[in-house]
């Protein structure tokens, strides 16, 4: 029993030495009003009810009930663009059935059915095309986060592979520091260039905020907590260069070079330093992934034709109501006596049949450009991920559990019942 209970203790102990590295880890979020900021407390404290992280960590439970109505975070429901533009719709059917009142002599007489003919023949083609585009937007967005995923786990292989051969804590925490750094940069540019897409003097003012805070955040995987995540020579080099995250895995490639030379990993014509390249590549291979996602979009002459076409049908079925609605009050207008405009006569029966087609009109002339509308701020949102709150990657989440990975890697082979692995035997010391 006590040979267990020491056991016990033992593993108590060795859990223990690993749980601090968890707290004193921060997680950090780049704003390009705020630069570097550490994102400890919660923007929305009452999104745990929901189980709502952010746009990609969710509970899927919620969103099967009635309880997905009371969701108000990043949903197109709650978007201030959206309501605008209802808004303007429902001033455009405001006006048309004003004037329908005051210009048509006889509204008993009209047809309604024949209105709501012409707002039903662009809702197939409108709607065929969002789907389409709906679609490419959420593959572009897919993308984007696979090559954020391929280079997270670039790095995480990185570190394993170093661990392997038994490199020195030096060049380990260099070449890591140089892949998590990239991470950090292409984060942040991306956030940059979709606040500025020109040139102007606050995004060269956001760009100098965001190489500071970078240069003086710590990098925690050294325990001595004296290594920033870039270091002043560095940050002036990559200053000079149009892609500072992908010039640093050639620093990378390089210093895996010098290290097979230096013989610490094996030498270039082995497989495992083909291993190793191949890293570096998957690595460069998804910095261009996520560039090529974000920059080449679908073409404005496709997106433009696609926006007009949802606007023109959204206005076309507020003018449609607005006429329908002019006819229904003007006919009950006739029929009570009231009208101030004609003296034709009209039953009741007919203004009971206009009231009815105008409750009609105004379910699907109301909730038709209320979907299309939606639906493109979606789409919109989806093909710029890093321009919008409600589409963007939670990359610093992502960022804050790499970092906490690699610390754990560190300190989980310092609890190993073998003795470390090491291609190269390090030199003895001098008083051996």
């Amino acid at each position: 029993m006590d040979n267990a209970a020491d056991v016990e203790a033992d593993g108590q102990k060795e859990t223990d030495a690993l749980l601090p590295v968890r707290s004193e880890l921060s997680s950090y979020t780049f704003s390009p009003e705020d630069g570097l900021v550490c994102d400890g407390d919660s923007e929305h404290p009452d999104l745990a009810l929901h189980g709502i992280t952010d746009t990609m960590m969710y509970q899927t439970k919620s969103l099967t009930t009635w309880e997905a109505f009371s969701i108000r975070y990043t949903t197109v429901w709650c978007s201030p663009e959206l309501w605008k533009m209802m808004g303007c719709l429902t001033i455009v059917a405001v006006c048309t059935s004003a004037i329908t009142v005051l210009v048509v002599p006889n509204p008993g007489a009209m047809k309604v059915a024949k209105f709501t003919s012409v707002s039903k023949f662009l809702n197939v083609v409108v709607g065929l095309l969002l789907g389409f585009f709906l679609s490419s937007s959420m593959n572009r967005w897919y993308t984007c986060v696979n090559g954020f995923l391929e280079l997270l786990d670039a790095i995480r292989n990185m570190q394993m592979q170093l661990v392997a051969l038994g490199v020195p804590e030096k060049e380990t925490i260099l070449c890591l520091r140089y892949g998590f750094a990239s991470a950090w940069l292409l984060y942040c540019q991306l956030l940059i260039e979709a606040k500025h897409q020109t040139e102007s003097r606050s995004k060269g003012k956001d760009r100098d905020d965001m190489w500071e805070k970078l240069s003086k955040k710590t990098f925690e995987l050294d325990r001595t907590s004296n290594t920033m995540l870039l270091e002043k020579h560095e940050e002036k080099i990559l200053r000079l260069t149009r892609d500072p995250p992908g010039m640093m895995w050639m620093w990378v490639a390089a210093l895996i070079g010098r290290l097979a030379q230096d013989g610490w990993i094996p030498p270039m014509a082995s497989p495992t330093y083909g291993r190793v390249m191949n890293l570096c590549q998957s690595a460069h291979g998804g910095i261009r992934q996520v560039r090529a996602s974000i920059s080449v979009q679908a073409p404005l002459t496709y997106t433009h034709m696609l926006a007009t076409l949802v606007h023109i049908n959204n206005i076309l079925n507020a003018l449609t109501f607005g006429v329908v609605s002019g006819v229904a009050i003007g006919t009950a207008l006739v029929a009570g006596g009231h009208h101030f405009y004609t003296h034709h006569d009209a039953s009741n029966r007919q203004a009971t049949q206009d009231w009815q087609n105008m409750a009609v009109t105004f379910l699907y002339c109301f909730f038709g450009p209320l979907l299309y509308q939606a639906l493109l701020l979606i789409a919109m949102h989806l093909a710029q991920p890093f321009d919008s709150i409600e589409a963007r990657i939670p990359l610093d989440r992502l960022l804050h559990q790499l970092e906490v990975d690699m610390c754990n890697g560190r300190d989980v082979i310092e609890h190993m019942d073998f003795e470390k692995p090491c291609f190269k035997q390090p030199p003895k010391p001098a008083s051996a």
